[in-house]
């Protein structure tokens, strides 16, 4: 099981949305509470939508690679922190092929991040210190 996590915390605005509108066609896109709130599912928004609520300065922006991870598909996954929805987050899922080329691209770096804390409580993929 593999689950590492990459800070994306140097990336601009427009370098978030331009990431996420060069590869969501190369993958799918879910959304989720950022708590847990059953029966209540999070709407669905149109890319466009998505796009203009990326910010930078979100706190639940992170980008995780993940492998065997139970309950998970094999492969990267980008969340972002929607500005106008901020109890919920827009996850973009990619193919594990794609890990190296938005790594370069990008020029992420590993962290360190604790996997057994909730992915809504990191920060541009490192842990908040409270």
């Amino acid at each position: 099981m593999v689950e590492q996590f990459y800070s994306i915390a140097h990336l601009t605005t427009e370098q978030l949305r331009e990431l996420f509108s060069s590869y969501r066609s190369r993958g799918w896109v879910d959304f989720e509470y950022h708590k847990l709130m059953y029966g209540v599912a999070p709407p669905e928004l149109a890319d466009d939508e998505i796009i203009a609520n990326i910010r930078a300065e979100n706190p639940h922006n992170y980008f995780v690679f993940m492998l065997g991870m139970e309950g998970e598909q094999d492969g990267v996954m980008i969340g972002f922190g929607l500005t106008n929805h901020p109890d919920y987050g827009s996850y973009l899922h990619l193919n594990a092929s794609l890990l190296d080329e938005i790594v370069k691209k990008y020029g992420l770096k590993a962290t360190t991040a604790n996997a057994e804390q909730p992915l809504w409580a990191l920060n541009n993929g490192n842990t908040t210190s409270n």
